[in-house]
């Protein structure tokens, strides 16, 4: 059976190959790989051969990252997609079935599974192409994910897939032997739906850079071992943040505001407050803010009020889209914690603004207000794209749909009284 991704799913899907000297078999993986793959990005991770220009000749966007490891060169191809649905991850050498790519992105894209391992421990590998050293690393690292939280793991396959919203949850960190147990034990302890398949595997093109030399064993062994217990002892690697952003979302100023007119209406008015609430939080607490509208007008507006506020034009997409993108752009700028406000008609007072900031400090979700159906400010420390189809709703069960979202994900939520918000709802 041939896998249906992109014919019916309408699924985008991203391939990403961390390479080092492959120059013989890459070419060999991405002509593998089938059609309805949208993206294909192979990182360079320091070769010394002709990896990258074969790459570039079989048609693959090619990064290089001077910095070696495993998990270095797959951040560095995450920070490289255009936001597809489903992220592929397979190794450059030829050991992988591309043509397999099916098994593991259609539970995801059909909504069956958040991630996706392809197994060789229980699938249909050749002779010697798992070496004993591997076959015994697998097995120990798999048996101690099953004590410590009952993972019914099989292998730590480097051919996996997972949902964009999965994996930006993760918030992968380890740059070298500790990439795939990292992702797995984050997944789990996260709550994430995770699905394993049976894949084939063969002897790979060319010598392996860790499976054939002892120092590569001992040192993948210990570093996945390692990550193990730590994340037991309740540690695991985490990008440290910084910083906090109020970003308010408005659809611009009316025509007759931008002219320089005198009349001030409401609305005008709501948005002086909002500017002037946000800048003085800002203030006392060292937050950036944003203003983000549609209009193509920030550098005129900027200039007419005069605030410390960046003023962003946005593009004129959905506004789950553009909340999606406000809050990437933030936490890719090493915020630590976010506050939406996606209609500057009801913002809430400073305070309210204050309390959604330093509730994020033990929540992963904040909403307000919460004795009413429509969110108005939604403050998170992570990115969450899922969330936004219920939080740009107008529905009376936006709120309740969200909570019901977070509960899936795991998050952690706090809701705020909302009482101190100015205008009307």
């Amino acid at each position: 059976m041939k896998g249906l991704i992109g014919m019916r799913s309408g699924a985008t899907v991203a391939v990403i190959i961390p390479a080092l000297n492959e120059e013989s078999a890459i070419g060999k993986v991405i002509s593998g790989i089938p059609c309805w793959v949208d993206d294909v990005i192979v990182v360079d991770n320091g070769s010394t051969d002709d990896t990258s220009e074969v790459a570039r000749r079989h048609g693959a966007r090619v990064f290089r990252e001077p910095r070696r490891g495993y998990g270095s060169a797959c951040l560095t191809g995450i920070a490289r997609l255009h936001d597809p649905d489903v992220v592929l991850f397979m190794d450059g050498d030829f050991s992988d079935h591309p043509e397999e790519a099916y098994l593991l992105v259609d539970p995801i894209a059909y909504g069956y599974a958040d991630m996706v391992i392809g197994s060789r421990v229980s699938g249909s590998r050749e002779p010697g192409s798992l070496t004993p050293q591997q076959v015994f690393g697998n097995w120990m690292a798999c048996k101690l994910m099953e004590l410590f939280w009952s993972a019914p793991f099989t292998d730590l396959g480097p051919f996996r897939a997972i949902s964009l919203p999965a994996l930006e949850l993760l918030d992968m960190q380890d740059p070298d032997y500790g990439w795939t147990v990292e992702m797995q034990v984050k997944a789990v302890r996260g709550g994430l739906r995770v699905k394993e398949v049976p894949v084939s595997y063969r002897r790979r093109t060319g010598e392996s850079k860790v499976s054939r030399t002892l120092r590569g064993v001992l040192g993948a062994g210990f570093k996945i071992i390692g990550t193990i217990l730590l994340a037991a002892a309740g540690f695991m690697p985490s990008r440290k943040k910084e910083g906090e952003r109020v970003i308010i979302f408005s659809e611009g100023f009316s025509d007759h505001e931008s002219e320089g007119g005198s009349v001030l209406t409401y609305a005008h008015e709501s948005r002086q407050l909002v500017l002037s609430i946000a800048e003085e939080v800002g203030k006392r607490r060292g937050a950036s803010v944003e203003f983000r509208f549609r209009g193509n007008q920030s550098h005129f507006i900027g200039q007419r009020h005069g605030t410390r506020v960046s003023f962003v034009d946005t593009a004129s997409g959905e506004p789950e889209a553009e909340m999606h993108r406000a809050l990437k752009d933030a936490f890719r700028s090493g915020m630590e914690r976010v506050v939406l406000i996606r209609d500057p008609f009801h913002i809430a007072t400073g305070k309210l603004l204050e309390d959604a900031l330093d509730a994020l400090g033990s929540a992963d979700l904040v909403l307000a207000p919460a004795n009413e159906e429509r969110l108005n400010l939604v403050g998170l420390n992570r990115t969450c794209p899922s969330l936004f189809s219920q939080v740009t709703g107008d529905g009376t069960n936006a709120r309740d749909e969200t909570m019901e979202m977070a509960r899936h994900y795991g998050l952690r939520v706090t809701l705020l009284n909302g009482n101190d918000s100015i205008g009307a709802s």
